[in-house]
């Protein structure tokens, strides 16, 4: 993985997204938690400045200007270096008590920078009314609310600025921790690129989304693995299966390109030309395999009566296994249709390989029964006999391409049969089942439901069943 930007990567750029949503809601909600505050400041600061004046007004009340006068002249000095102001003026403008001579100031609340006036630099907020026929002027210092204020605000900024550089010193922490993680995986993925299907991605206990990621692929890898394995394996087959009858075939013919008369070379023509079309059915077989397991068979699906297939395959092959001194039997349900759907030439094909591969693996005088019946909703169709059967081992094996239970290859066959009828159960959604019958093998194909989804679109994957 090339070492780009920190800022460039996923994990930094949604941390920088969460971090601006929360920014913006923080801010949000300090903005209406600092007007609130203000408000309130203000309000009490305004409750203050009325306090003040009533109280002068009780004065005034009881003992007229002289009483009003008096408890400004004793106020006032004691105030004033609490930063509150009065100024009691006469109907003429006279003024007859105060600490401060103020003429300007507007009715009601207003006002006074610490610029405006002589008196200490203190910021005043201001209450003027009428105190009977005179004019009275008060003032409370707010510097103390534009502190807390500017307390607030930069209580906010700094817890802004710490948010701000923890939420980036989290991204990177986490953008550089992402990144090695995402460095390891690279470095197996390259390994994987470069053969060795079998190394794995890491996945750690906590589970993630990457970890979720990381299974996903390894699952992917144990297929493309399997399927590798499985390349490989039909090539080594394929040319050990060829490599005989292509060898014989090449003896064959320089026999008959020597031989002194026609007569001499037809025999070993013949002989060739029998090769070349075993040669010709394998490859045919296999094309066909790879077709049917890609899924190209699924158009020519329709509804299918199971009893009339099984009554088609056991009229080709009853004379045939007659003549090899085998017997074969036909069991059916007897009443109604047993209906499936699926390729018609298909499923006969995979009939007929079953029943050709019970002739030629049991012994002369062996029972072959096929047979279909209906459990629980699903068509089961069965090709049993009472032959030596398959080893519980090999199950598994025979269904591969190529693949015999005998060695020596003495038999005759490609080692296809199974394999085709294991495609052929794939495409339809089937599940393959070979068992043991006590003796010999029977070969369960369990089909889905009519209602099923897979009885609608079945998908091609392997579907076996040992036992």
């Amino acid at each position: 993985m090339s070492q780009g930007s920190i800022a460039r990567t996923t994990s930094f750029r949604l941390a920088i997204l969460y971090l601006a949503l929360f920014l913006v809601c923080y801010l949000g909600v300090n903005l209406v938690a600092y007007n609130m505050v203000a408000s309130h400041l203000s309000q009490r600061l305004d409750s203050h400045v009325m306090e003040r004046f009533r109280e002068i007004q009780t004065a005034f009340d009881k003992r007229g200007l002289a009483g009003a006068s008096a408890m400004i002249e004793n106020h006032g000095p004691a105030i004033r270096g609490q930063e509150t102001i009065y100024s009691l003026r006469a109907p003429d403008g006279t003024l007859l008590a105060g600490n401060i001579d103020i003429t300007d100031a507007s009715p009601g609340f207003s006002t006074l920078d610490a610029s405006n006036h002589n008196a200490i630099p203190v910021n005043y907020r201001l209450y003027r009314n009428a105190l009977g026929p005179a004019e009275l002027i008060i003032g409370v210092s707010y510097d103390d609310t534009n502190s807390l204020r500017s307390i607030a605000l930069t209580s906010f900024g700094w817890a802004t600025a710490i948010l701000l550089a923890t939420g980036l010193g989290g991204g990177a922490f986490l953008a550089l921790r992402t990144r090695k993680r995402i460095a390891a995986l690279s470095a197996v993925m390259r390994e994987v690129a470069s053969g060795k299907l079998s190394t794995r991605l890491p996945v750690s206990s906590r589970m993630d989304d990457i970890d979720a990621l990381a299974e996903e692929v390894n699952v992917s890898l144990a297929y493309l693995e399997a399927s590798v394995n499985a390349m490989r394996q039909v090539t080594t087959d394929i040319a050990h299966d060829l490599k005989t009858p292509i060898s014989r075939l090449f003896l064959l013919l320089e026999a008959a390109a020597q031989a002194s008369t026609l007569s001499a070379a037809h025999p070993l023509i013949q002989t060739a030309l029998t090769d070349i079309r075993a040669i010709t059915a394998t490859f045919d077989a296999l094309l066909r395999i790879s077709q049917i397991e890609a899924g190209v068979q699924r158009q020519r699906f329709r509804r299918i009566n199971v009893n009339e297939l099984l009554q088609d395959v056991f009229e080709v092959y009853a004379d045939i296994a007659g003549n090899n001194d085998r017997h074969i039997r036909l069991a059916m349900e007897r009443g109604g249709q047993t209906m499936l759907r699926g390729d018609p030439d298909l499923l006969r094909q995979m009939l007929a390989n079953l029943v050709q591969n019970a002739i030629s693996h049991t012994p002369p005088g062996s029972q072959i029964e096929i047979g279909s019946e209906t459990q629980k909703g699903e068509v089961v169709v069965v090709v049993k006999d009472n032959g030596p059967g398959i080893p519980v081992e090999e199950r598994l094996n025979v269904l591969k391409r190529f693949y015999r239970l005998d060695k020596s290859r003495r038999t005759e066959g490609s080692g296809l049969g199974l394999s085709m009828v294991k495609a052929i159960s794939d495409l339809h959604g089937a599940t393959l089942h070979l068992a043991d019958n006590k003796p010999g093998l029977a070969v369960h194909i369990r089909f889905p439901k009519p209602g099923d989804s897979l009885w609608k679109n079945p998908p091609a994957e392997v579907r076996y069943a040992g036992g």
